[in-house]
């Protein structure tokens, strides 16, 4: 069941019920084809992954603005640890490979991202147009450049809710979503690049 533009249409639905509904009915089988794939495509020998998702269990009042799966070393608790998210906004799929303010110890990840930041620029060279956001409840995304990379650096290290993404954003107008298994194509070979990253991350 590949990913459609119709699958923005769960947003659609203004009601907290209704659209966890159509979540739970419509994505999350999909959420979990996929997830089950990356699971497999990122762990090792004796690094275990695992699948995620997001039951948006404390929500009464507003509908769920987005939605998602998440990959990580960690079996429960995976924002507390650098994991991959994807996920659906109601104008956007994303892919993120996260470190957000809520892992166990940020002062241990800061080092390191930043000495890697010429390896992570060279990820430019690779024809795919990637994105960085500080924040992983907004939609706000920058283009990787050195500039916003350092910039990201900076409010990752010295503020308290700075967060560091780095990842991909397919908007619903898209080619990829009128063909067939085109995005999850993308999502994979992004993911495949990314997964060195993400392994010397989990080992910090």
């Amino acid at each position: 069941m590949p990913f459609t533009q119709q699958d923005f249409s769960v947003f659609d639905d203004q009601t907290v019920t209704g659209r966890l509904a159509k979540i739970q009915q419509q994505l999350d089988p999909k959420f979990t084809t996929l997830g089950t794939q990356l699971v497999a495509q990122v762990a090792t020998p004796t690094q275990p992954a695992y699948l995620q998702l997001a039951r948006h269990a404390r929500r009464y009042r507003n509908p769920a603005p987005n939605t998602w799966l998440a990959v990580g070393p960690k079996r429960q608790g995976y924002k507390m640890v650098p994991h991959f998210e994807i996920g659906f906004w109601d104008d956007r799929l994303f892919l993120w490979l996260c470190v957000l303010n809520s892992v166990t110890t940020k002062a241990v990840y800061v080092p390191y991202l930043a000495a890697h930041q010429k390896a992570i620029l060279a990820l430019k060279s690779v024809d795919r147009p990637w994105q960085l956001s500080n924040l992983h409840t907004t939609k706000q995304v920058q283009p990787l450049t050195a500039t916003n990379l350092q910039q990201q650096q900076h409010d990752f290290t010295h503020t308290k809710k700075g967060e560091w993404l780095l990842g991909l954003v397919w908007y619903k107008q898209q080619k990829p979503f009128q063909g067939p298994g085109q995005v999850e194509r993308q999502i994979q070979q992004a993911v495949a690049v990314l997964t060195p990253l993400y392994q010397d991350l989990i080992k910090l």
